[in-house]
């Protein structure tokens, strides 16, 4: 899909892609890393804590779709993003300039590992959003494309790095949102609360009401008092083939399309 205003920012290969929230577009390589339905729900997720003057950031942004989501859900103004794969950032910057975003999402490459990251500044933000890589380094096959394994593996990102960076990014009682697998909770949690991020919300994500959850959201507190809700769980479907009325309120439609799945 091309339309006359993505011209001067597509490049051959890309696609365009309707979010479907607020008129946004992003660009998406077919052959690279593309983001899913866990995006979608971080940034619902998430958004609630984010007003017009909340400082935001996305660590690994990919393609940028963590920033264009929040803002279509909030139009704050002030959302940096920082993505260490060069060729992901420069997709993400054209996705936001085809936005006409340029003075809201800032997005810098760089490695977060760096203390305390490329132009960011520590202490400065009062929410960090995050879609870290799932899987440890050593654990399930590793895909031979360098761009598709680093954005499922920890081998440039793991759990260690997420919470050293938003320990030193966030403000005091700042707010972490983070989706990951929910066979990783027990590590989710010992490693945030080793970096003074007091896990205080998790909500399940599971593909029918009656199966155990595969996903979870999670909201961590910068030095926040010990104690968690265990919310809801969120169920994609309803029954097979049939998305949940939740799903389809998240969306604004009828559920996920073939537009907006990936």
């Amino acid at each position: 899909m091309t339309t006359d205003f993505a011209r001067p920012y597509q490049k051959p290969g890309e696609r365009l892609e309707d979010l479907g929230l607020d008129g946004l577009y992003i660009l998406q390589d077919p052959d690279a890393f593309r983001f899913n339905i866990d995006s979608v729900l971080l940034a619902w997720y998430a958004a609630p804590a984010v007003h017009r003057k909340t400082r935001t950031l996305d660590i690994g942004t990919g393609t940028g779709v963590l920033p264009l989501l929040l803002y279509g859900r909030t139009h704050t103004q002030s959302i940096d993003a920082v993505e260490i794969q060069p060729a992901m950032a420069d997709m993400a910057s054209r996705s936001v300039a085809m936005n006409h975003l340029e003075g809201v999402i800032h997005i810098h490459e760089g490695d977060i590992r760096n203390e305390p990251g490329t132009a960011l500044v520590r202490g400065a933000y009062d929410v960090v959003v995050t879609n870290p890589p799932y899987m440890p380094k050593g654990k399930g096959g590793v895909n031979p494309d360098r761009a598709l394994a680093l954005a499922r593996h920890e081998i440039t990102c793991t759990l260690e790095d997420v919470a050293a960076a938003a320990q030193a990014l966030l403000k005091d009682r700042g707010r972490l949102f983070m989706v990951h697998r929910a066979e990783r909770l027990v590590d989710l949690c010992a490693v945030l609360r080793a970096h003074q991020l007091e896990v205080k919300r998790v909500r399940g994500v599971q593909p029918f009401p009656d199966k155990p959850a595969n996903q979870i959201l999670l909201q961590a507190v910068k030095r926040g008092h010990p104690g968690a809700i265990v919310e809801p769980p969120l169920s994609i479907y309803q029954s097979p083939g049939v998305y949940s009325a939740e799903i389809n309120a998240i969306y604004g439609t009828d559920g996920p399309t073939s537009k907006n799945t990936y």
